[in-house]
């Protein structure tokens, strides 16, 4: 990498990690927040739910803005906003006030992932490397956040993972602001307003059939992720780990979802060099397995199957990232990526509240079968993009 590839990839690694930071600090405080605020598993699911709507909601316009005004921008955007607000959770006594902040730091995050996508896309050489590196930061992420907001809200209470993540965002945010603003330069713009026709070329039919199936993934991943911590605590008893079901549900949550930054690897080498569509495919049916495992499992077990069904669900994005970046031509990649994380996060989001009346009307590992169905639905939905591919190419 040259060396604006480097400090764009630095700033991509540490600013994907903090977005999971933020938008996985609620879950594993799920016990705390219990009892703190007399409530129950559906109206913090509803908080999730909340943050999650305003993560993917604002996805969309933020994909547009990023081919307006530049990714690097909005990722300045998202880590000063977030930053600061995850600090004025602080003072907070009341739910709802704090589900009003929390969808507020989620509106902030939904400026992430397209703009980050999307400077990616503009500026590595790599693609799929780059992609799979980058995944890799957000799985890291995703993995210790059980474990850092589990071990440091069970010993100086729930408000101080917030501040602390807070704290860690805006040092990024300054630093973000040593990269221009604009990365593409006036040849490479040339370029791509030669590439504008090819949008009306697309085949709609393969990105409809996409989104829907990264829409199904999308339920899954906020599903499970929002009471994974509280199904491992309640499910995993290890006697050589004396700890509350609090941080125990964190710890082993991390240690499995480590896993998912292997995959993220992994995929990002192979999508350069195999058909992204069949990798796409493979890792879904695997993922979907595992997590049918998961419903009926407990103990070693149950930790095996969190394991592999986290190695590859996340080797899927960066699947779906380069999917994204062939399928939409360079001057509409912010949009192609607002599209994806409004349909993904947006409409995912719908799962936190759902597994919420779930987990209280049937159990916790109701949610897991149901999510299950999605990965299921999502299989269904590349099998005819598949057959799609292929019905294209014999027509040539």
């Amino acid at each position: 990498m040259e060396g604006k590839e480097k400090k764009i990839m630095g700033l991509s690694v540490g600013a994907h990690s903090l977005v999971h930071l933020f938008e996985g600090v609620l879950p594993p405080l799920i016990p705390l927040l219990i009892v703190e605020f007399g409530t129950d598993y559906f109206h913090l699911g509803l908080i999730v739910t909340g943050f999650s709507y305003a993560f993917g909601l604002g996805s969309l316009p933020a994909g547009i803005m990023a081919d307006k005004v530049g990714p690097r921008r909005l990722v300045t955007l998202f880590l000063f906003g977030a930053g600061i607000l995850s600090i004025a959770v602080w003072p907070v006594n009341s739910l709802w006030v704090y589900g009003i902040i929390m969808g507020l730091i989620g509106l902030f995050c939904s400026t992430y992932h397209p703009a980050a996508n999307t400077l990616l896309s503009l500026s590595m050489t790599h693609r799929g490397n780059a992609f799979g590196i980058h995944g890799i930061a957000g799985s890291i992420g995703v993995a210790i956040t059980p474990l850092l907001s589990a071990w440091i809200g069970s010993i100086f209470g729930w408000r101080t993972p917030h501040v602390f993540f807070g704290m860690l965002g805006i040092g990024l945010a300054i630093y973000s602001l040593t990269i221009p603003g604009k990365i593409i330069s006036p040849d490479e713009k040339d370029k791509t307003r030669k590439d504008r026709s090819k949008i009306h070329s697309e085949n709609w039919i393969k990105i409809v059939l996409f989104l829907l199936s990264a829409t199904a993934l999308g339920l899954t991943y906020k599903g499970i992720m929002t009471f994974l911590p509280t199904y491992m605590g309640q499910r995993v008893h290890l006697g050589f780990l004396s700890m509350n079901t609090v941080a125990l549900g964190g710890t082993v949550a991390t240690i499995a979802l480590l896993s998912g930054a292997g995959g993220q690897y992994l995929a990002g080498r192979l999508v350069d060099r195999y058909d992204a569509e069949k990798l796409y495919l493979i890792a879904i049916l695997t993922g979907m397995i595992f997590v049918f495992c998961m419903a009926i499992s407990k103990g070693l077990i149950l930790i095996g199957a969190t394991v592999i069904y986290a190695f590859f669900y996340f080797s899927t994005q960066p699947i779906q990232n380069f999917l994204i970046s062939n399928y939409f031509p360079k001057h509409r990649h912010g949009m192609g990526y607002g599209i994806h994380f409004f349909l993904t996060f947006g409409v995912g989001s719908t799962a936190a509240a759902v597994a919420g009346y779930l987990a209280d009307r049937f159990g916790l590992e109701s949610v897991f079968i149901a999510m299950g169905g999605c990965f299921a639905t999502s299989a269904l939905m590349v099998i005819l993009l598949i057959l799609r591919s292929h019905r294209l190419r014999s027509n040539r």
